[in-house]
């Protein structure tokens, strides 16, 4: 008899271990967790990465009109910035990581760009009509 109240009081036990997790589990009511920070999202044709080796793709052709996102994701910060001579100039705000810059390209032609806190990070977009 002895063995059957072991089982008794292992089965009790556990049930009661099941219905007190289900009776949390329903008092936490989803609508007192934070709503998630919807993450941006970026096209592949139109983005481009920035580590602290260079840039990702160093040439990107668009078509005129087209917005490119740099992103940067390396822990340092960057500055991107057209270079001299360039159809339209632009530059970028000081971006940390995971901030990005967008510009929009209305002038056809080839547009070379370096981070200003590092010239050896540089690449190309061409901008076609």
């Amino acid at each position: 008899m002895h063995v059957r109240s072991g089982h008794f009081t292992l089965l009790a036990g556990t049930l009661l271990l099941v219905g007190m997790l289900i009776l949390v589990a329903g008092c936490t009511s989803p609508s007192s967790q934070p709503a998630p920070t919807p993450t941006p999202v970026y096209s592949p044709k139109t983005t481009i990465l920035i580590g602290s080796a260079g840039v990702n793709p160093q040439i990107l052709v668009i078509q005129r009109t087209v917005t490119v996102t740099w992103l940067n994701i390396d822990i340092g910060r960057h500055i991107v910035t057209s270079d001299t001579g360039d159809p339209d100039s632009f530059t970028s705000p000081l971006l940390g990581t995971n901030n990005r810059f967008q510009f929009t390209f209305t002038v056809p032609g080839t547009y070379t760009y370096h981070c200003a806190d590092n010239p050896s990070i540089k690449g190309t977009i061409i901008v076609n009509n």
